[in-house]
């Protein structure tokens, strides 16, 4: 009995471990992305909006998060970005670009 009840709580430990790790590179990610662009992380954080099951492109099974963002400009618009992250491997960053014409 107590074997279970130490393998629940390092598979625990594991998971949120592991959660951990995926959030803080789209975190980084996104500030990167943020800085580039010359706008502003809103509130310097990212969400997870997704978790499912996907494939590599080596086969194995993995987790498949997406992570969204908030960001702003000089004109103070509050715009929308989204990470997608396979296993540990960033696959894609999206940002809503607002078009305006003058």
């Amino acid at each position: 009995m107590e074997l279970v009840a130490i393998g629940t709580l390092v598979l625990i430990g594991w998971v949120w471990y592991a959660c951990m790790k995926a959030r803080e590179i789209c975190h980084e990610a996104a500030r990167d992305m943020c800085k580039r662009m010359g706008v502003e992380l809103v509130d310097d954080t990212v969400a997870l909006s997704y978790l499912g099951l996907r494939r590599d492109g080596g086969g194995r099974l993995v987790l498949r998060r997406v992570y969204e963002f908030r960001y702003v400009g000089n004109d103070w618009i509050v715009q929308q970005g989204a990470m997608i992250l396979n296993g540990y491997t960033l696959e894609a960053c999206m940002v809503h670009v607002l078009q305006t014409s003058h």
